[in-house]
């Protein structure tokens, strides 16, 4: 058992174990206030490496006692200063801050000092002193104040912010240049957020919805949806949003002019640094245009569609009435091969070349008697028919020589596909279209029947007037005393008055020659003079006539007769116009361009403008568009039939041309006629080169001359005699023939004329080149209708009346050329 403790023992134990308690309590708490002082030190430090990293600093001013600074290592760091400047000056300070921030910064400063707040922020530039580096800095502090507000010490931070405003600025520039990239683009692009609210809208987008960006900016897009779309636009934009992906719209909006727009709108997602979603940038495209040509090529598929497959049904349920169908059809319809060979042709396509299926089927198509008689037939064909095997079609107005005569068609080649839609073939297609283009001749002639009808009365009084002066000089050269040089004068106006009714009777016989239309080269100047002798009749005396020919070696390419026509048409119309009192002035000139005309672009080449200008009441400019419709006219009744303007307009259009009019009510009118351009023929520079050559002799060549006109015969003859031919005479072809069956070297050249009882001149001049072929034949004629129809086959012509030059040379160059 343990020993009692007696009360001395106590005494002495319980001193000691508390000193010893209170030691280890006391070495605790140095312990631990070791530990904690250790604690702070390694986060001071901690502290400091994060303050060096972040580029931050400790900074006091205390303005108790003056101004006194203290800045931390980390602020030394940040502001490039050594390690003694601690307690640097505010001189020093200031010193360092950029010249361009320093006043507003000092300025700032000052003014937070002033007032009241205890918080104080700025941003500005340094340059730093160990590097010369301008570097941007944040400073945060608080302010301590005493009860009356004043500034007693200003405890921040410093912070180097130089790469957050760089990439700031960097943003700002980029955010710059999106603007103006944006601005500059032609179509409507916007910027969206979260809530679908524009942020950012091009120029193109306000100029569509026509308002100011302000307004522009918090304007209801979906009022600009046509309401046709909206509910179907709302929907799939919901699910394009959805899915976070890029996705397209398209859908009718109204721009600001009231005019609905198809647009194609193009969306992205836009996310910020982190990968959030905050909103889609757009881009729009008008595809209005598009659409509409989606639309007529969708229709025309569709029609084109139905069609293939009316026919394929057809086919396939009975071959036998297709065929009825085709046999029945007054169209001249085939098929054809892959390699062009006829597969097929109807009973009316048969007829016309007067063959059996069996005579044509098999061959290439572009052999077989519908083409084979026309000369360069074929090759048009097979390159039509080679177009079509490319998948286009083919279309072409031909005459062609068939057995049954010469026919004129509207020809159509188009491919033939099988349900895949590959081309195995083609199906030509063609339409008689001879009845109306005789049709279109008729009416063509009865235009030229009228205007030669109101020549009648002017072109009598010229040929009244031409016979005065010859009757007057006739009478005078009677007088057995008139002067040698009075004679000389009567005789030379006697032949210029003939030369004067030649030309006249020529043109009018020209004008009203009923012949198919025949492009060749003609000099314009030339033929507009010729014309403008058979105006000036027929628009009267108090309309004065001027022409202006800039190039009097001006060739184009179109059909004389038509020219002709339409230059008449123009005159009336114009004549009309003025009420048969002004001036007409026609003007001839080559261009280089055709100007826009009708809705068609303008048109560069080679042209010849014939311009007709007048002073009358113009045309209204709401006419403008129809006065070359057929039938249209302004006229009162029975004062003209409406034709003559849409002949001139058809006649430019046939010859690859065109014809413009300007006018103005109450200036007058100008109609100008474009045709393609020639270059000069060489017969044009031939006759240029002989047309004052001497009269040839004849150095006793033999001419068997055949006229039934004994007047005409009679003076030919003398004529020949007097050139130094040897002329027999007979009266008739039969007669000629008998002559030269007889000896066919009595002859060497035939002159006849060509309208005589029985056979005709140019039946004779046949007989005698397959007769008799080195024999040569010239024909003579005032006007005939076997010439206007058939020519003259090739045989040289003298055109009555004629000069003793122009009979001596052409007989000369008939011989000349038959001696060869």
């Amino acid at each position: 058992m343990p020993a009692r403790m007696t009360t001395s023992n106590t005494s002495k134990v319980l001193p000691e174990a508390a000193a010893e308690r209170l030691r280890r309590h006391l070495q605790e708490i140095a312990n631990e206030r070791d530990k904690a002082h250790r604690a702070l030190q390694e986060r001071e430090a901690e502290l400091a490496r994060i303050q060096r990293i972040a580029g931050v600093g400790g900074l006091e001013i205390d303005f108790r006692d003056g101004v006194r600074n203290r800045r931390s290592p980390e602020y030394l760091l940040v502001h490039g200063l050594p390690p003694e400047a601690t307690n640097e000056t505010y001189e020093e300070w200031v010193s360092r801050i950029h010249p361009e921030d320093r006043e507003l910064t000092v300025q700032h400063l000052f003014g937070v000092l002033k007032s009241e707040s205890e918080d104080y922020s700025a941003v500005y530039r340094i340059v730093r002193p160990n590097d010369g580096a301008t570097r941007w800095i944040r400073v945060v502090a608080k302010i301590e104040r005493d009860p009356d507000g004043r500034a007693l010490r200003l405890v921040g931070a410093d912070c180097d912010v130089t790469a957050q405003m760089l990439a700031q600025a960097t943003l700002r520039e980029s955010e710059e240049r999106f603007r103006l990239i944006a601005n500059s683009a032609p179509v409507p692009i916007w910027v969206t957020k979260l809530d679908r609210t524009r942020s950012f809208l091009n120029q193109a987008y306000l100029d569509f919805l026509g308002l100011p960006f302000e307004e522009a900016i918090v304007y209801d897009w979906r009022k600009m949806l046509h309401p046709d779309d909206l509910p179907r636009f709302l929907q799939e934009l919901a699910a394009g949003e959805a899915s976070l992906k890029p996705f397209t719209l398209e859908a009718r909006y109204q721009r600001a002019d009231g005019d609905w727009r198809w647009m194609r709108s193009e969306s992205l997602p836009r996310w910020d640094p982190t990968g959030a979603h905050i909103g889609f940038i757009g881009v729009a495209h008008d595809i209005t245009s598009a659409k509409q040509a989606e639309h007529d090529l969708r229709r025309l598929n569709d029609i084109l569609e139905l069609r293939i497959t009316e026919r394929t049904a057809q086919l396939e349920s009975s071959e036998a009435q297709m065929r009825a169908i085709l046999e029945t059809s007054h169209q001249y319809q085939g098929l054809l091969n892959q390699h062009g060979d006829l597969l097929y042709a109807n009973k009316t396509a048969l007829a016309g070349i007067c063959c059996d299926a069996g005579d044509v089927v098999g061959k290439p198509f572009w052999e077989t008697p519908w083409f084979s008689g026309t000369e360069g037939m074929r090759d048009a064909v097979r390159d039509a028919f080679m177009a079509v095997m490319r998948g286009e079609e083919a279309q072409i107005e031909m005459r062609l020589c068939l057995p049954i005569g010469e026919r004129y068609f509207d020809f159509v080649m188009r491919p033939l596909r099988d349900q895949h839609g590959a081309i195995v073939g083609a199906v030509p297609d063609a339409v008689d279209i001879t009845e109306r283009r005789l049709g279109e001749e008729a009416l063509r002639q009865s235009q030229k029947m009228e205007a030669v009808g109101q020549l009648t009365g002017g072109v009598a009084h010229d040929f009244n007037n031409l016979l005065t002066i010859i009757r007057s000089a006739t009478d005078f050269l009677r007088r057995r005393e008139l002067p040698e040089e009075r004679r000389r004068r009567y005789i030379d106006a006697i032949a210029e008055t003939v030369e004067r009714a030649s030309k006249l009777t020529g043109q009018l016989l020209a004008f009203a020659r009923r012949q198919p239309l025949k492009p060749q080269v003609f000099n314009v100047g030339t033929q507009v003079e010729a014309v403008a002798q058979l105006i000036r009749p027929l628009v009267g005396a108090r309309v004065r006539i001027d022409l202006d020919i800039a190039d009097l070696h001006c060739f184009a390419i179109a059909d004389i007769a038509q020219f002709e026509t339409a230059l008449m048409n123009l005159a009336v119309n114009s004549r009309d116009a003025m009420n048969s009192e002004g001036r007409l002035i026609i003007r001839v000139r080559k261009v280089d361009v055709i100007p826009p005309l009708r809705a068609q672009p303008a048109r560069d080449g080679d042209f010849v403008a014939i311009t007709v200008t007048d002073t009358g009441c113009g045309i209204a400019s709401d006419l403008l568009e129809t006065i070359f419709e057929p039938f249209f006219t302004t006229k009162e009744v029975g004062k003209g039939t409406g034709l003559g303007l849409s002949q001139a307009f058809g006649f430019a259009k046939q010859s690859d041309g065109d014809i413009a009019v300007a006018s103005e009510p109450g200036l007058g009118a100008t109609f100008t006629i474009y045709l393609p351009q020639a270059a000069m023929p060489a017969d044009a520079v031939e006759a240029a080169a002989t047309g004052s050559e001497p009269a040839a002799r004849g150095r006793g060549y033999r001419v068997l001359v055949v006229e039934d006109n004994d007047d005409v015969g009679q003076f030919s003859t003398e004529l020949l005699e007097d050139l130094g031919y040897t002329v027999r005479r007979v009266a008739s072809a039969d007669a000629a023939l008998a002559i030269l069956a007889e000896d066919e070297f009595s002859a060497d050249l035939v002159f006849s004329d060509v309208i005589m009882p029985g056979m005709n001149g140019v039946e004779l001049a046949g007989i005698v080149r397959e007769r008799y072929p080195g024999l040569p034949v010239v024909l003579t004629s005032g006007y005939s209708n076997v010439l206007a129809e058939n020519a003259h086959r090739g045989f040289e012509l003298i055109q009555k009346p004629y000069s003793v030059e122009l009979l001596s040379r052409i007989l000369r160059k008939a011989i000349s050329e038959a001696r060869r």
